[in-house]
């Protein structure tokens, strides 16, 4: 991705701030954080192909999402999410006079079988950039012990939290993110991680980036089984050839 514009980064910071969840108050409670789930996907709503990266959005979308990023204490994505894309989950496509400055968020990977490769960057870019932060690798109880000690020994923070049918407690994953100081949570994926937090009704704001692509058949969906929920779109804005939009989920109507 080469360098951007001024225009590009200011029209990033114009968005999110006409975002009303974003810039009122936060509804974190005292047993979750504020939660924002955020993805890319084509018109065809694919987020990725089967065990392969599949990058949708474009430069002026990219630079809105790491403006969200730096705006949420933490931003969370599962395990496959980590094996099959190897992220960073730092700030990145920002103003080169905020590089030096601007809080990156604190990594959260949903991982409960420690299956995160020891050479994953989340793990070894703090390693020679202090100003990243080690992971949190949230696991369950029945985790390898002698794999969460070299993850520790390397500054990996690993949570435990209860599993339910071998599936982390989303419920039980918020509260403890909450108590470690995550007021604002941004859920990036991947699928199963998507469908998971759209099930369990506690997503605050939804912000979907459509790119102008037809992924087909082979492609991953963003959303795996209907959401019973009404989505309430806040606001549409175009960046470059991508389409964004910010909504709201009604829980608990009908």
């Amino acid at each position: 991705m080469g360098e951007l514009s001024n225009t590009v980064f200011s029209h990033a910071e114009e968005f999110v701030q006409q975002v009303p969840l974003l810039v009122t108050s936060s509804h974190a409670t005292i047993n979750r954080p504020a939660i924002t789930l955020t993805f890319a996907q084509s018109l065809d709503g694919k987020i990725s192909l089967p065990g392969q990266q599949l990058l949708l959005s474009g430069a002026e979308s990219m630079a809105m999402t790491h403006r969200l990023r730096s705006m949420h204490d933490g931003i969370l994505v599962g395990i496959d999410t980590v094996i099959c894309d190897d992220p960073q989950l730092c700030v990145r496509h920002v103003p080169a006079s905020e590089l030096t400055s601007v809080a990156h968020p604190q990594p959260i990977v949903l991982d409960s079988q420690l299956r995160i490769p020891l050479t994953a960057r989340l793990l070894v870019g703090p390693q020679t950039n202090s100003r990243l932060k080690m992971p949190f690798i949230v696991t369950g109880p029945d985790h390898d012990p002698a794999r969460r000690a070299q993850l520790e020994q390397m500054g990996a923070r690993v949570v435990v939290v209860a599993c339910d049918a071998g599936r982390l407690c989303l419920d039980a994953v918020v509260r403890e993110l909450r108590q470690l100081g995550i007021m604002r949570l941004m859920v990036e994926g991947g699928a199963r991680v998507i469908q998971a937090f759209l099930e369990s009704q506690i997503v605050d704001l939804l912000i979907i980036t459509i790119a102008p692509v037809l992924v087909g058949s082979s492609g991953v969906a963003a959303a795996l089984s209907p959401l019973s929920a009404p989505i309430v779109p806040q606001l549409y804005e175009q960046f470059g050839r991508d389409v964004v939009m910010a909504a709201t989920i009604l829980h608990n109507v009908g």
